[in-house]
């Protein structure tokens, strides 16, 4: 009797395929070897993988409305996963001046007058993904006065790469009621000059928020637009899942609009964030209970993922909780984290209890022990493992946290981009730089690490980020921030980061990270074989040319 084989919608003929066919239990415990296909092929209906083997294997499943593509000389691995960014704020960002990479302080202040030219008076300009750390020209940062006199007559504000610091001029501090006697917000700083007025520069949520609610609001087709754009900009990464972190109930129902109407091209996971810019402690525990759905409410589009809290600020702002060492550039200093360890437990425990998966941004170790401690609490109400709570960037690992993580099944959430572009080598002490968000430390002591970006703090490009965890390069110095190779990872490690560990995190490593028969068909397709490479520079310069979200073609270089 013949066998009948069911007609794919999508065919990929001879790429090498690279499986990423392992689980994440396996990562932890050192493996990192699975099946490597030379003359691959996949075939893919309804969305799902149907057929992985040779070019031959697939063969069989061609029809007369097959899809077919010619993948010879390329790669093809699992759609690249992005375990925390920002995709809505990253969406918003596309539509203003961006500044990201941009190595001339100058260059900032011209294209913000040319910017101003060209806008009607009081139409605000806003930039983003300036850092002075990058500047050749000049590392002094750009104050009111400057901004001043480039743009007499719009209100400005510049967002710093970091989010976490605003550069305004005269219109825009009006524009929200600061004036130099307004009184300092709680964590938070208004900037002034030696002679007692504004400088323009904001730090921190406290200081931020008036602004950012002050600025015009976007309207509909804006934020609709805003998602399609992050979108495309996701997809010529091979991008096809990610987390966004930091949402409201606002951003929230906008996503759901867009999954209603079609333009999503990414699977998008939601972190609803609980911070001070909404209320009280008491205010966030209240938004927690006042949910009416819990992680994993949604569909293969578009989820509930978990809540996301920020613990502390950065170092640059010196607002990072310092716990072991005290700040190098600032002796006796050690900072203080945003939610005291009553508060976080609390948050934590109440969202445990309700059934939410927790993600904390940690950057200094006292905010990572806080953190542990908050998982620790939790885990008497619920096992932690089951809702993968998990810790974002750990700037600083230590070996005394790594047990309780391990126990607790915690993982981390790392951005090697950010790391490397960042130029922060100067604010920590030597022993700290060498192992500084480690993904090499994580894979060696059986800590799950997922590969992310932040942005649009820095690109959200995959490629980038695995050349710079096998590397540990310092742009910005030229030096490896580690010694040895303790800190780094192999080509085929920060390919597993940013496939199955990352989809660890929105409990998906059981149905997409990996080319497997029943999984989702997400696919990159990639113009070389930069992972069998001996020279790094090859994962930095390969080119995605085709990536497939569910079996459709989404991008085509």
């Amino acid at each position: 009797m013949k066998t009948w084989y069911p007609e794919a919608d999508l065919v990929i003929q001879h790429p090498k395929i690279y499986t990423v066919a392992i689980t994440c239990d396996e990562v932890k415990e050192g493996k990192t070897d699975f099946p490597i296909i030379e003359d691959g092929g996949v075939a893919a209906k309804d969305g799902k993988v149907i057929a992985v083997g040779t070019a031959a294997d697939v063969q069989r499943f061609i029809g007369e409305h097959t899809q077919v593509i010619d993948a010879s000389g390329k790669i093809l691995t699992p759609g690249f996963v992005e375990c925390h960014m920002h995709c809505k704020w990253t969406g918003e960002q596309m539509l203003n001046l961006d500044f990201n990479g941009v190595t001339s302080r100058q260059a900032i202040l011209d294209a913000v007058a040319e910017k101003a030219a060209n806008t009607p008076d009081g139409v605000w300009i806003e930039g983003d993904g300036w850092n002075e750390l990058i500047w050749e020209d000049s590392q002094e940062v750009i104050t009111r006065r400057e901004l001043d006199e480039v743009a007499p007559n719009n209100p400005v504000f510049l967002l710093h790469m970091s989010v976490h610091t605003i550069a305004a001029n005269s219109l825009a501090l009006e524009a929200c009621g600061y004036t130099k006697d307004t009184p300092q917000p709680e964590g938070a700083e208004i900037g002034h000059y030696d002679d007692g007025e504004l400088d323009g520069l904001l730090y921190e949520n406290g200081a931020l928020q008036p602004m950012l609610k002050t600025k015009p609001a976007l309207t509909d087709d804006e934020h609709l637009e805003s998602l399609v754009l992050i979108g495309q900009r996701l997809n010529s990464f091979g991008i096809t899942s990610a987390i966004d972190a930091n949402l409201n109930y606002k951003q929230m129902h906008i996503y759901n609009e867009a999954r209603k109407q079609g333009k999503l091209s990414y699977r998008a996971n939601l972190m609803f964030y609980l911070d001070p810019q909404f209320g009280s402690f008491e205010d966030n525990l209240r938004r927690l209970e006042e949910m009416d759905c819990v992680t994993g409410f949604g569909d293969e589009m578009l989820k509930l993922n978990g809540c996301k809290v920020t613990l502390d600020g950065i170092t640059a702002a010196f607002t990072a909780a310092m716990n072991r060492r005290e700040y190098r550039q600032r002796p006796g200093y050690y900072g203080d984290t945003i939610y005291t360890q009553e508060e976080i437990d609390a948050l934590v425990c109440k969202a445990t209890e309700l059934g939410w998966q927790f993600g904390i941004h940690t950057i200094g170790d006292m905010s990572e022990d806080r953190a542990l401690h908050a998982f620790q609490e939790a885990n008497k109400i619920r096992p932690v493992k089951e809702l993968r709570h998990y810790l974002i960037h750990y700037q600083l690992p230590y070996e005394d946290q790594w047990p309780i993580m391990k126990e607790l099944g915690v993982g981390v959430c790392l951005q090697p981009t950010l790391v490397s572009q960042m130029g922060e080598e100067p604010l920590f002490w030597p022993e700290q730089v060498e192992r500084f968000q480690s993904p090499g430390l994580m894979f060696k002591n059986g800590i799950l690490a997922g590969g992310s970006s932040d942005s649009p703090v820095v690109s959200p490009s995959p490629m980038l980020g695995m050349y710079y965890a096998v590397t540990r390069l310092d742009e910005t110095t030229g030096k490896t921030l580690s010694k040895g190779d303790e800190s780094k990872v192999t080509p085929i490690q920060a390919l597993i980061m940013w496939t199955k560990n990352s989809a660890f995190f929105s409990h998906d490593d059981d149905k997409m990270g990996s080319v497997e028969v029943g999984n989702f068909a997400d696919f990159a397709i990639l113009d070389r074989d930069c992972f069998a490479s001996d020279d790094p520079t090859d994962i930095r310069d390969a080119q995605v040319t085709t990536t497939v979200l569910g079996g459709k073609v989404v991008y085509e270089a």
